[in-house]
């Protein structure tokens, strides 16, 4: 039986939180969920857990909430389109990085990927629920397809102000049924 359910931070992601949302103008929100029957070990089953948490509103309501600070905006959420793309990443540590130190983003004085050590004390916070697998959430690139043509294609709803927002991040800890969404922006 498929199931997800939200769950405590088994990792405090709090300081890395407030090093983003204090650099250049960054907005960052996750959740953490429990699973079964679904294979976090590929992208098609990290999709299928990402299709889970849109269809639930309890699901998604830290989106919601973190957006109902917005009063005249109403927050939307969509299916993915069909032709998005759940790919493993190799730059989920730099995104996280590199925003927490204020080289990622339009307002960024200074763009450049995390240096090495940065990277590393982020993939350190997460190894501390133990070894995991980095997604990330990418547009579909079909060609003739209208919706793929569309720019921002993949984000799932109106999530940051009603505008396109910049990354959806994914991790999995396969040996522990745990998973986490991470929606992150700068505020251009």
């Amino acid at each position: 039986m498929r199931r997800l359910l939200t769950t405590e931070d088994p990792i405090n992601l709090a300081g890395l939180a407030t090093r983003i949302r204090s650099s250049s103008n960054f907005r960052i929100n996750w959740q953490f969920y429990d699973f079964d029957g679904i294979d976090p070990r590929s992208p098609a089953g990290v999709r299928e857990a990402l299709n889970l948490i849109i269809a639930a509103p309890e699901l998604h309501r830290f989106l919601r909430e973190s957006f109902e600070e917005l009063d005249d905006l109403k927050f939307e959420i969509e299916p993915l389109h069909e032709h998005c793309r759940v790919e493993l990443t190799s730059d989920f540590e730099n995104v996280l990085a590199a925003a927490a130190t204020d080289h990622l983003g339009a307002y960024s004085r200074d763009m450049r990927p995390a240096t090495a050590q940065e990277c590393a004390e982020v993939a350190e916070l997460f190894r501390g629920a133990g070894e995991y697998v980095a997604y990330q959430l990418l547009p579909g690139n079909v060609p003739g397809c209208p919706v793929c043509s569309k720019f921002n294609n993949h984000l799932f709803s109106t999530w940051f102000d009603g505008v396109a927002w910049d990354w959806c991040l994914l991790s999995a800890w396969p040996d522990r049924n745990l998973f986490w969404l991470g929606c992150l922006t700068d505020t251009d």
